[in-house]
């Protein structure tokens, strides 16, 4: 592993922000999530929001209807559905729960990790009662932890990491970086792609781990971690590209797979890296045309003013 650079890190201007901040640059630095989102998109979430909401809004006027049987008063049955639905869209308010969980998940490994690496806790007396099932999911993926003797980097927990690449120009926070037992690791995940392993038996393997509680593994997690070791080689983290693996747990008992570790041999970075490289490209267009679309409407907008 290489050392750390000391150069001052990107930091967020607010938490809910979608791009860092790097002392001295004169533009933004947009977050890695940010750059696949745009790049790849989710078209799938357009229809589950429509189908969650559809669901949402009849049994919402089920409920109603069971108590305002008067057909006369069919006016007030829709403003009392429009009532119990509120103002917030039932996808909104599934996702910012997804948020929460996914967050709070991080926070306990992160906390876990930490105390292993021998370094001082973090104070999280105002964060309040997590949700049901995060310290459930934490407990899975800490025993994974375990089964592979994951030894965490004390710099790779939660590490800020991005490229100052003018091609790349981006940043994201890395979940937990270390070594673990290669042999253990294998027996532990499942390959995204088999590849013969050249390392001999009982070696420790540098790692990177990303967590999530999605309800899968999509090609978007994988191009995330590409691009994190990306900024890891940047950064002289490591000397070359190393595994990788998609940590997912389950948000619920009932889920049928309480937890998949996906693991990505170092050979398929060029595949993932390289993928991320072209979705910047993509980013960068469909900013540009935003930047121009917004210019020209701002023109016909004074155009018009001058005109009337």
């Amino acid at each position: 592993m290489g050392d750390a650079t000391k150069t001052p890190k990107p930091h967020l201007p607010h938490a809910d922000a979608d791009y860092y901040v790097l002392d001295g640059a004169r533009r933004p630095m947009p977050r890695t999530t940010t750059v696949i989102d745009r790049g790849i998109g989710k078209p799938f979430l357009t229809a589950w929001a429509a189908r969650l909401e559809r669901e949402t809004i009849l049994e919402e006027v089920r409920a109603a209807l069971r108590e305002h049987v008067d057909e006369v008063r069919a006016a007030a049955v829709l403003r009392d559905v429009q009532k119990r639905l509120g103002k917030d869209l039932a996808c909104d308010v599934h996702k910012q729960q997804a948020a929460d969980f996914g967050t709070e998940t991080h926070a306990l490994l992160e906390d876990h990790l930490r105390a292993r690496a021998g370094l001082p806790a973090i104070d999280r007396s105002e964060a309040g009662d997590p949700p049901p099932g995060v310290a459930r999911a934490a407990q899975l993926a800490i025993e994974w932890l375990e089964a592979i003797a994951f030894e965490p980097d004390a710099e790779g927990i939660e590490e800020r990491l991005w490229s100052e690449d003018d091609r790349l120009w981006s940043a994201g926070t890395a979940d937990a970086f270390g070594t673990a037992d290669l042999d253990r690791l294998i027996a532990s995940s499942q390959w995204n792609r088999k590849y013969e392993v050249k390392e001999t038996p009982g070696a420790r393997v540098p790692l990177l781990v990303d967590w999530k509680t999605s309800k899968s593994v999509g090609v978007s997690h994988k191009v995330q971690i590409g691009a994190y070791l990306t900024y890891l080689v940047e950064r002289g983290r490591i000397d070359a590209p190393c595994y990788a693996c998609i940590l997912r747990v389950a948000k619920t008992e009932e889920e049928a797979t309480p937890l998949e570790a996906i693991l990505i041999h170092p050979e398929e970075f060029a595949r993932y890296g390289g993928a991320f490289r072209y979705i910047r490209r993509i980013f960068n267009f469909l900013s540009q045309e935003e930047d121009l679309e917004r210019a020209q409407w701002r023109a016909r907008r004074r155009a018009a003013s001058a005109g009337g």
